[in-house]
């Protein structure tokens, strides 16, 4: 192993972000870890493969002619790297100079440390969720009563500490433990990975922990924004494949209910606050717009009913990738 961090970014369709993304990693003259970067475009339409090659010869891009899940993808930008460290980055962020140094040092100095990430603040400068407590019936019940503001998220103060689980967006992971735990489980197309993979890094004796030594500017969802619905769905999908894999059904069916009621209690703030003047609206929501809370509260109570990102993906697949293309 020659490189300390692979950087693996997956992109779909959003050229003018990876772009600056990578453009970003680039632009960090004094770094001292050593660093390969590989894009992995996933069927992209726009040219952004091509954009890579263009303007930065030395990133290594991986042109995949069809679509596959979160993990999948960095999978096999893992599998195809031999570094110390691999950083999952999403195309839709931008990361400030000495953030791989700082990343690299603190794992090199807490050999505990499986997975680590930083604070993730959107481009209006708010703090975003980085880092979570994993799901226990007290912790969702204080998510639940307090509109999500208590109980999960623990991405607050300055100083590095253990968490259940850190962003996924931006994510530094330790090969030789991510390895021993299988790389990320494929089962999920989109969401839940961080849980999930905390769970099996638990079971070896690892942790996860926040580390807000620095800042990842991230935009937030720009691969599935413009489908609610189908992102909200497998949401749904990935939450009720974690709730089976690490909960008792007895302990699921609360979980699952105590989220439900969580949402049902947003639908009645959003319908307020959507009335209020933009203004003195508080700047905590995540939304406004009720129907998003409706559509969380169907799926909690009535199970998932329509169609998801995967089915999205393998739609497009089926149209336009030649049958005798093997599809992962």
């Amino acid at each position: 192993m020659n490189v300390d961090v692979a950087v693996s970014i997956v992109n779909t369709d959003n050229r003018e972000l990876l772009l600056d993304c990578v453009r970003s990693l680039l632009d960090d003259p004094a770094r001292r870890c050593s660093a390969e970067i590989v894009v992995l475009d996933n069927a992209s339409t726009d040219g952004s493969a091509e954009a890579v090659r263009a303007q930065f010869p030395r990133v290594r891009v991986i042109e995949q002619p069809f679509r596959a899940g979160f993990g999948a993808n960095h999978n096999t930008v893992a599998r195809s790297t031999d570094s110390r460290y691999v950083y999952v980055l999403n195309e839709d962020t931008v990361t400030r100079p000495g953030s791989l140094d700082a990343l690299v040092d603190y794992m090199d100095a807490h050999p505990i440390c499986a997975a680590a990430g930083p604070r993730i603040v959107g481009p209006d400068g708010r703090q975003q969720g980085s880092a979570w407590r994993l799901m226990t019936i007290p912790v969702q019940l204080t998510w639940a009563l307090t509109l999500g503001q208590r109980g999960a998220v623990i991405s607050y103060g300055d100083q590095p500490k253990a968490a259940g689980a850190v962003s996924a967006c931006a994510l530094m992971l330790r090969r030789s433990q991510w390895e021993q735990v299988d790389l990320f489980d494929e089962s999920y197309f989109i969401f839940s990975e961080e849980a999930d993979t905390a769970q099996r890094l638990k079971r070896i004796g690892a942790e996860m922990h926040y580390v807000p030594l620095f800042e990842t500017l991230h935009y937030g969802q720009q691969s599935t924004s413009d489908v609610p619905d189908r992102q909200i769905n497998e949401h749904w999908r990935a939450f009720n494949l974690y709730l089976e894999r690490w909960h008792s059904p007895q302990e699921a069916r609360v979980l699952r209910w105590l989220t439900g009621f969580g949402y049902a209690l947003a639908v009645v703030a959003a319908e307020v606050g959507s009335r209020l003047p933009a203004g003195v609206r508080p700047a905590a929501a995540a939304s406004w717009n009720p129907g998003i809370y409706r559509l969380h509260v169907r799926n909690a109570f009535h199970g998932v009913r329509g169609p998801g990102i995967r089915e999205a993906a393998e739609d497009w697949n089926r149209e336009r990738v030649p049958a005798s293309q093997p599809v992962r």
